[in-house]
C-alpha cells in the first residue's frame, strides 16, 4: 500500500472528546428476534439500499446537499484512480457503548451501512472517508432498553433515521494505522469527532492497493453534544463508538 513518509503525532486536543479511549469488544452482540416476515424486508431494505450506492455513482447516497462539494469530488477522483474502497453490506458494522446504573453497560450495534473511503496516494498522505448509517434496524444489547435508546430522548430514530459521518482528514501514525478526523451528525445535529483507526490487508490485489480491507477502529462523544441530556443521573453522558467496516475497490 502506499503509505509511507508518516509523522507521528497525538491527536489534536481540541478535536477529539477524550481521546483516553478503553479497549471495545468487538463480538457481535445477540440479536433481537425478528419474524420470517419482517427479516425478509429488511433484508429487501438492505439490498436495494446498496444497490443505489453502488450503481455507478460512487456518491449518490451522499448527494443531497449535506457533504461538502469538495469531498463528494475528492472521492469521486479517487474512484477513477482505484484508490476508493466501498463498504461490503453484511461483512461491517458499527456499534455503540454506553454505561448505565448499576455499573451495566449497554451495547448497540448497526449493520445496514454505505460508504466508501478513500485510500492516500504517495503525493498526498491524506484522505476522505463517508459513512451512512440507517438505523432502522439495532441489535442490542438489551432489548428492554431499546426503545428508550431509539426514542425521542435518546436516538430518536423516527424523526431522524440516519447517522452521517464524514471523515475530512487522515493522520498515519504508521502505514496501517493513524487516526481520522471527522464530523458526526446525530439527531441533526453535527459534532467532531476522531477515529483511532488500524486497517487490515484481507486480501492482496495485482497491483499497489489491496483488493480486500477491514477498518477496525474506536472514538467516543459526549451525548450532551447532540443534545440528549435525559436520565444524566442513571446514564453516562460519555458513548464510546467502534467500527469494523469491511471494505473492497469500488467497481462501477
Amino acid at each position: 500500500m502506499l503509505l509511507t513518509g508518516i509523522k507521528l503525532r497525538k491527536p489534536l486536543r481540541s478535536y477529539a472528546y477524550g481521546m483516553n479511549i478503553d479497549s471495545i469488544d468487538l463480538r457481535p452482540l445477540p440479536r433481537v428476534p425478528l419474524s420470517g416476515y419482517l427479516r425478509l424486508c429488511l433484508s429487501a431494505l438492505l439490498l436495494l439500499t446498496v444497490a443505489a450506492a453502488v450503481a455507478g455513482q460512487p456518491c449518490k447516497p451522499f448527494e443531497d446537499g449535506r457533504v461538502d462539494q469538495q469531498v463528494l469530488e475528492a472521492m469521486r477522483s479517487a474512484a477513477h484512480e482505484g484508490r476508493l474502497y466501498q463498504v461490503v453490506p453484511g461483512n461491517s458494522r458499527v456499534g455503540f457503548c454506553v454505561r448505565y446504573f448499576p455499573g451495566q453497560e449497554f451495547r448497540g450495534e448497526f449493520t445496514n451501512i454505505v460508504g466508501g473511503l478513500v485510500m492516500p496516494s504517495m503525493a498526498q498522505q491524506s484522505g476522505q472517508a463517508l459513512l451512512l448509517i440507517h438505523t432502522s434496524t439495532m441489535d442490542a444489547s438489551h432489548a428492554g432498553l431499546s426503545p428508550l435508546v431509539r426514542g425521542h430522548e435518546f436516538m430518536d430514530t423516527d424523526n431522524y433515521p440516519e447517522i452521517l459521518f464524514v471523515g475530512r482528514a487522515f493522520e498515519w501514525l504508521a502505514p496501517l494505522q493513524g487516526y481520522i478526523y471527522g464530523d458526526l451528525t446525530l439527531r441533526g445535529i453535527t459534532q467532531p469527532v476522531v477515529f483511532n483507526v488500524g486497517i487490515d490487508v484481507l486480501e492482496e490485489g495485482l497491483g499497489n492497493q489491496p483488493d480486500r480491507i477491514a477498518l477496525q477502529g474506536t472514538g467516543q462523544v459526549s451525548r450532551y453534544q447532540f443534545d440528549m441530556r435525559h436520565h444524566r443521573f442513571t446514564i453516562g453522558e460519555t458513548v464510546r463508538l467502534c467500527l469494523d467496516v469491511e471494505m473492497v475497490p469500488w467497481d462501477p
